[in-house]
């Protein structure tokens, strides 16, 4: 990822028709806009940068600055009609983008821009871009713009809802744009709050091109995966053992929970003497049995003509027996509706009543010649015998109109119920009728197994008997050895997924991988070189670490180890300094991982605060200046009273933008 601002313009059009500008050229490396004393616009230039951008988090107190009524000028103060910010920036292509954002009469939320420089800006060629809801995900969205010129990738992040969602440049820049007014007030003071989990660690972990968020993403799709595999589990054990249990059998060898013991799953029944029997054994007994039985096979029945009238009596007995259940179906479904039907005329009743009884009162209080209706006694607004809707797009209705509406709503009611009462009578008729000839079916059926039985010895009836028992226990056992592999297999598959996904994550012992182990190592012996050359002296620079489970700076206090924060025990002009080397050494940082997404600039207003030493004030530019030597780009707004930072600027060779004692206006 690469940004660099290269031109920023801000634009007022006066009540008296002039146009009053103010154009700042920002070049690659080191920029310090200098001004002799303070109120005299330098933050309201660094703040246009942020708001440029839509990044309107980072100066939350700061925009009122941009959307001034009045101007100060050599005539004095002059009204403002209009004011916009252009902005213009560069990518790691020296690709440039010009961008124009209204701040007056109002900040907007869209932005015109133009793919080109500031210099060529016109109407032609213009886009239209909006902030807000879908600014990273729509076509039209500027964020997603900026992060596609920028080089700004879509990196996840856990929620805090244990989702994943959006890492956004709001708390990149929160990181690295460092405002006066909170800014100093902590590391990433700033932050925005998009529901991101730990999200100054996985800001500074994208920063330094850590693999924590990448790991951390791992891992928590693990622990989902974990989650979801056991309700499954849970869900399968639970569907099983009723299904089971509904047949009368058991089922051992399942643990409750997963991933303990072992998956030897057995079903089985408790017969005569308290003896367990599984499935399959009687499965198997039950087929030799009726291996063992003389089949009927060879017996001729005296009529061929018996078996096939019982079938066609069957398949007639079973589409009546649907379509009357289908009836029964449609006739509850009528009386549901009637009866909802019915309650809903209750309800227009009731409203139709009250409205005629309001008509008669207005009509009574109407009588009185000495009654003033055309106007509330409270409000003293006009009253039309209106009924106001709460719907804006509701028309309004008066009572008589109203009385009229629920009239005919009641009647089209009376009328459906009428219809629909008809129908079900039809339905029930038709379904007395199907009983009637089931039960004529069922006869014609029983009559003619009551012939078949006389036709057949009585003890090959007892035979046949006895393998029809046998063969329906045959094939409810088959049913149910089917049913349960079937749901078995998947509960084992269920079972190896979650081990292999246990295995994974037991692999995942910590947070930081080794290289993110000497990365944060480099970073921290940065961050100590900063410290010192700043003058730090609230601790021993040694006892300043980088902490691996915040990647924040931490202090070390005794001998075993135990770290608090850094602004524990630390004067104040020492936590600037603390604020200042974190920033800085996060931007020299960038060129040690291939997998940095810090956009190679930085952004200070006012970095001399809490009355740093002079010297060591002094020392933030060196810093600075070795900074910007790997091509990086460092914006500060500085005041400079004895002209000291002006003159340690230009032995730096940095670009000085000095605002002298007034503002720059043309």
């Amino acid at each position: 990822m690469h940004l660099r601002y290269s031109r920023v313009r801000l634009e007022a059009k006066l009540f008296n028709g002039k146009l009053a500008s103010c154009e700042v050229e920002l070049r690659p490396g080191a920029n310090l806009v200098l001004t002799d004393s303070n109120t005299q616009g330098k933050s309201t230039l660094v703040n246009a940068l942020a708001v440029g951008l839509g990044l309107d988090d980072l100066v939350k107190g700061n925009v009122a600055a941009l959307v001034k009524d009045t101007l100060r000028g050599a005539q004095g103060d002059q009204r403002i009609v209009e004011a916009a910010i252009l902005l213009e920036i560069a990518n790691a292509s020296n690709e440039l983008l010009t961008i124009r954002r209204s701040v007056k009469p109002e900040l907007s939320r869209g932005m015109l821009v133009r793919r080109g420089p500031l210099s060529q800006w016109s109407e032609a060629g213009l886009e239209e871009y909006y902030l807000g809801s879908g600014s990273y995900t729509d076509t039209r969205g500027f964020h997603r713009l900026l992060s596609e010129f920028i080089g700004f990738p879509e990196v996840q992040v856990i929620s805090q809802d244990d989702g994943v969602m959006r890492l956004y440049l709001e708390y990149i820049f929160s990181a690295i744009f460092i405002e006066q007014k909170r800014g100093w007030a902590d590391i990433m003071a700033n932050m925005p709050y998009y529901r991101v989990r730990d999200p100054k660690k996985s800001t500074i972990a994208e920063l330094l091109g850590l693999d924590y968020i990448r790991n951390n993403l791992q891992r928590n799709a693990l622990r989902l995966d974990e989650q979801r595999l056991k309700a499954r589990y849970d869900t399968g054990i639970a569907i099983l053992r009723r299904h089971v249990n509904g047949r009368q059998f058991s089922i051992k060898g399942i643990p409750s929970d997963i991933g303990v013991g072992s998956f030897s799953p057995q079903i089985f029944r408790v017969t005569e003497g308290e003896k367990q029997q599984s499935l399959a054994d009687l499965l198997s007994a039950a087929e030799a049995d009726l291996a063992s039985k003389i089949a009927l096979a060879d017996l001729t029945p005296p009529d061929p003509s018996l078996q096939s009238r019982i079938d066609e009596i069957s398949k007639r007995i079973t589409a009546l027996v649907t379509r009357k259940s289908e009836l029964d179906n449609a006739i509850a479904a009528i009386r549901g509706n009637v009866r909802r039907y019915q309650q809903r005329l209750e309800v227009l009743a009731r409203d139709l009543q009250k409205n005629k009884e309001e008509l008669k009162i207005r009509r009574l209080f109407n009588r009185d010649e000495w009654a003033i209706t055309s106007a509330c006694p409270v409000c003293e607004q006009s009253i039309d015998g209106t009924l106001l809707s709460q719907m804006r797009s509701f028309p309004t209705m008066s009572i008589d109109e109203n009385v009229e509406y629920i009239t005919d709503q009641r009647n089209l009611l009376q009328d459906i119920i009428s219809v629909e009462i008809a129908r079900r009578e039809r339905h029930q008729v038709e379904s007395e009728q199907l009983g009637n000839e089931i039960s004529i079916a069922l006869t014609q059926q029983s009559e003619i197994q009551k012939s078949l039985a006389g036709a057949i010895p009585s003890e090959l009836m007892a035979r046949a008997r006895d393998i029809a028992r046998i063969e329906n226990a045959i094939g409810s056992y088959r049913d149910l050895l089917d049913q349960t592999s079937s749901e078995l297999a998947a509960l084992l598959n269920i079972w190896n997924e979650y081990l292999d996904v246990a295995g994974k994550l037991s692999k995942l012992r910590s947070d930081l991988s080794a290289d993110d182990q000497s990365l944060l190592r480099q970073f921290q012996r940065t961050f100590r070189d900063y410290l010192g050359r700043l003058g730090f002296n609230s601790f021993e620079i040694g006892s300043m670490v980088i902490d691996e489970g915040s990647f924040m700076p931490r202090v070390i206090v005794n001998d075993r180890d135990r770290r608090v924060r850094a602004d524990f025990g630390t004067s104040a002009s020492d936590w600037i300094r603390i604020i200042t080397a974190f920033v800085l050494a996060l931007h020299a940082s960038r060129d040690n991982s291939q997998k940095s997404n810090h956009p190679n600039l930085t952004v200070f207003d006012e970095p001399a605060q809490q009355n740093i030493d002079r010297q060591d004030y002094l020392k933030f530019f060196d810093i600075v200046a070795d900074v910007c030597r790997k091509g990086g780009q460092v914006i500060v707004a500085a005041t400079d009273k004895d002209h000291a930072v002006r003159a340690r600027a230009q032995g730096l060779h940095m670009h000085v933008i000095d605002f002298g004692s007034e503002y720059i206006l043309r």
